[in-house]
């Protein structure tokens, strides 16, 4: 009775302990050149208007995407513990997204969208790595 009792109190630790380890290491997205994809089916590409435009994060954390027509927008993406803080030129107020991987890129889900009211087209996007091709 004894054994049972002892094995009893032992088994919802054991059990805690291999959900704790199965917990996800926080997600980064490390610098480099991607390409902006919807993040959602192919069908929804035509509410990307920004779909195939590069993407470029340097290690401070600033990035470019830059329009078809050269047109650059900028902006900061600060990273830490799996949480990306992002500001752009257009919205100083900070949005606060979980970073994860998705589908071989990187995705946002929102914790506290930047200027609220605005449209939280951020969450809309997946940043796959890779630089854009030449045209023929």
């Amino acid at each position: 009775m004894r054994t049972y009792g002892i094995i009893g109190l032992l088994a919802p630790i054991l059990v805690a302990g291999q959900v704790v380890a199965q917990t996800p290491p926080p997600v980064t997205m490390p610098p480099g050149w991607y390409l902006v994809q919807a993040r959602d089916s192919l069908a929804k590409v035509g509410d990307i208007g920004i779909a195939g435009w590069p993407f470029v994060l340097k290690s401070n954390g600033t990035f470019t995407l830059t329009s078809p027509d050269s047109l650059t927008f900028a902006g900061k993406l600060s990273q830490k513990d799996g949480m990306a803080t992002y500001t752009d030129q257009n919205c100083a107020d900070p949005g606060v997204y979980y970073v994860r991987r998705e589908r071989g890129g990187y995705a946002f889900d929102v914790k506290s969208e930047a200027c609220p009211g605005r449209d939280s087209s951020w969450v809309k996007l997946l940043f796959v790595p890779g630089k854009p091709g030449k045209s023929p």
